[in-house]
C-alpha cells in the first residue's frame, strides 16, 4: 500500500507540473472536470471517520466503555487510533481495540451480552480508497481539487441486554484539498473533511486569497443567487 502511495504521489506531481500555464484559479465559480480517478482496494480504513458517523446518535452517551473495531488491520489503521482523541465525537475518546477480521462479530456480541456495559462492536470490510483529481475549466485548468475518499461496509452491534441495537450501512469519508497550480503553502484555497458529526468541516478557508483573485478580475464572480459562495463540493465519483 505504501509503495502504491508513492507511485500515486509521483504521478500527481508530474501531471501538475506538466499542465500548461494560464490564468489563476479561485473558488468564485468552478466547473470541475475529472482529470484522474484511481480505485485502490485497502485492507482497512486509514481513519474510522465513517465508522463514527455510522453510530452517531445511536448509542446513549456513557452507555459503553469501549469499542471493538473488527477489520483486516494494518500498521496504518492501527496507528491511526492514536489520533482518535483529536476528534470531537465522544465515542472517539473511548478505548478502541483493534481486532483481526477473522473474529466473528456475532460471536463477539454473544460473548459480551452479559457484560454490565456491553461494548460497541464495529466491523469494517469491503474497503476501497479512491483518489480523484479535478481541474476547473473556469480557471483555464489552473485550479485543482484533490480528493481522497474511503468507502466501506460497516456493521455495528451493541449487544445491550435491555436495548440491543444492530445496523449495517455503507460508509464514506473523504478529504478534499483545493489549490491553485500546486499544493503549496499560500496556494491552498480550501481543505475540508467529511464526516464530522455527519457534516463537512472546513479545515482551511483561504477567503483572502479568493477575494484577491476576484479583485484582480481573474475569474467571473459567482452569481448572487448561489447561497454559499465558498462551497468546495466536488462532482460524484464514477462507480
Amino acid at each position: 500500500m505504501i509503495r502504491n502511495g508513492c507511485k500515486i504521489l509521483i504521478t500527481l506531481v508530474t501531471m501538475l507540473c506538466c499542465t500548461p500555464a494560464s490564468k489563476a484559479c479561485s473558488l468564485a465559480l468552478h466547473d470541475w472536470r475529472l482529470y484522474l480517478h484511481l480505485k485502490i482496494p485497502v485492507s482497512a480504513p486509514l481513519l474510522p471517520l465513517a465508522e463514527l458517523d455510522a453510530v452517531f446518535d445511536k448509542i446513549p452517551r456513557n452507555s459503553i466503555e469501549k469499542v471493538i473495531w473488527v477489520a483486516d488491520h494494518n500498521q496504518l489503521s492501527s496507528f491511526s487510533l492514536l489520533f482518535m482523541h483529536f476528534l470531537p465525537n465522544w465515542e472517539a475518546h473511548l478505548p478502541w481495540h483493534a481486532t483481526a477480521r477473522n473474529a466473528s462479530i456475532i460471536e463477539l456480541a454473544r460473548e459480551n451480552r452479559a457484560v454490565t456495559k456491553a461494548p460497541l462492536i464495529i466491523g469494517t470490510d469491503q474497503n476501497q480508497l479512491q483518489i480523484a483529481l479535478f481541474v476547473d475549466r473556469n480557471s483555464d485548468n489552473r485550479c485543482f481539487q484533490l480528493v481522497f475518499m474511503q468507502t466501506s461496509r460497516i456493521r455495528a452491534v451493541h449487544p445491550d441486554s435491555i436495548k440491543p441495537w444492530a445496523q449495517e450501512s455503507r460508509g464514506q469519508s473523504w478529504l478534499s484539498l483545493t489549490f491553485y497550480q500546486l499544493p503549496l503553502p499560500g496556494r491552498i484555497l480550501a481543505m475540508a473533511i467529511f464526516p464530522i458529526y455527519q457534516s463537512r468541516i472546513a479545515l482551511i478557508d483561504n477567503h483572502s486569497f479568493v477575494e484577491h483573485l476576484l479583485a484582480d478580475g481573474l475569474l467571473a464572480t459567482r452569481p448572487e443567487q448561489v447561497f454559499d459562495p465558498y462551497s468546495f463540493d466536488f462532482p460524484d465519483l464514477p462507480e
